[in-house]
């Protein structure tokens, strides 16, 4: 008596399937291994003849429960193009192998404890093809990967969210950019949760204005001394050295307008330091009427920008959230998509985005834990 292939039901054997199957396996004293094996055939009251699944590979796969575990351990640390000169197998076989695991575990991924989120873009191909990264932010792991950058994503994420067992009303904080098309989104498909603008793209907006000034006021001058110290002026000055403030001080009185942009961008981490909700709300408000008046057209028009997101900008003071950890996860993304010379296809680079920074539970089997 053997199970049904496809029901499960024990069923008298019926002989054996006409040719014999084989399947890869894990090497052995470097040769290569391969399992031979004519499969019986069992005789189903519902579904006729049926050959039986073998034990020690999926169904329709050409390779053994192990060796696809361990080919699974060698993606999660190398290319796929080095991994199968070490297999020595089939590229394509690989992509299959890293799809089904992946997608399996997506599958099952429960993620009705998810409260607070942070979302970011990575590219994905030269030109502008992004996808957008959503993380859990107390798990620190990546739970979904939406095509483009638009409303449609989130969109697209809070179905997602829903069939694995998560409730939109149920995310309490929200972690992005500037971006209006994720704001459209999040405020649409999470109405309760306090929309946070991640710290490090407010200061990126005001050290991109700082720089249209210094080029701005470069052009005025033919010394490239403002040119050079372009790198200088990024640096806060709490973190600079003695040297660094000198020579900063000195491009700031030579270049006025330069050092006038360079001051609001520090007095930006002043409104980071404070101590309280409404300390920060003052200082954000003196900091916006500052760029306002400026009469640097750059740096007037980051103060309308943000005076639009003060609100979304103070929440930090509330929820605790920055992209930190998005950044974190995309230099892994972007380490592993030049180290892979680029991925064609949406599928596979999501896979890779979920392997090595979606924390999931793999079902293949781990060669490493046979013997624990």
């Amino acid at each position: 008596m053997l199970p049904c292939a496809e029901c499960g039901e024990m069923c008298l054997r019926a002989g054996y399937e006409k040719t014999e199957r084989v399947w890869r396996h894990g090497d052995v004293m470097f040769y290569p291994c391969y399992v031979h094996c004519r499969r019986p055939r069992v005789k189903c009251k519902k579904h006729g003849t049926k050959v039986v699944s073998a034990p020690w590979a999926r169904k329709n796969s050409r390779f053994t429960l192990l060796f696809e575990g361990y080919a699974m351990l060698l993606l999660m640390d190398m290319p796929i193009l080095k991994a199968s000169r070490l297999l020595r197998c089939n590229e394509k076989s690989l992509v299959r192998i890293l799809r089904h695991w992946v997608g399996e575990a997506v599958e099952h991924d429960d993620l009705s404890e998810v409260k607070q989120l942070a979302i970011d873009e990575t590219s994905f191909k030269r030109g502008h093809s992004y996808v957008t990264v959503v993380v859990d932010a107390l798990k620190r792991r990546v739970i979904d990967v939406e095509k483009g950058r638009k409303a449609e994503a989130v969109i697209d994420f809070s179905y997602h969210l829903e069939s694995k067992g998560g409730s939109c009303e149920n995310i309490e904080s929200v972690s992005s950019d500037m971006s209006g098309a994720y704001r459209s989104g999040i405020e649409y498909c999470f109405p309760y949760a306090l929309h946070t603008i991640d710290k490090f793209h407010v200061k990126k907006l005001l050290l991109d204005g700082m720089d249209e000034v210094r080029r701005s006021e470069q052009k005025e001058h033919t010394s490239k001394i403002l040119h050079l110290g372009r790198r200088l002026l990024m640096i806060p000055d709490t973190k600079q050295s003695v040297t660094q403030q000198e020579q900063t001080n000195a491009l700031c009185k030579k270049y006025p307008k330069t050092g006038r942009a360079y001051r609001m961008v520090q007095a930006l981490d002043i409104v980071y330091a404070s101590h309280s909700y409404e300390e920060a709300q003052e200082r954000l408000k003196s900091l916006c009427s500052w760029l306002r008046r400026s009469r640097l057209e750059p740096m007037k028009r980051v103060g309308l920008t943000l005076q639009k997101n003060a609100k979304e900008i103070l929440n930090v003071f509330i929820t605790k959230l920055t992209n930190a950890i998005c950044e974190g996860i995309n230099s892994m993304i972007q380490a592993a998509k030049r180290k892979a010379r680029g991925y064609h296809t949406f599928e596979g680079f999501s896979s890779m985005i979920y392997l090595i920074a979606g924390k999931l539970q793999l079902a293949c089997p781990n060669p490493l834990r046979l013997w624990e």
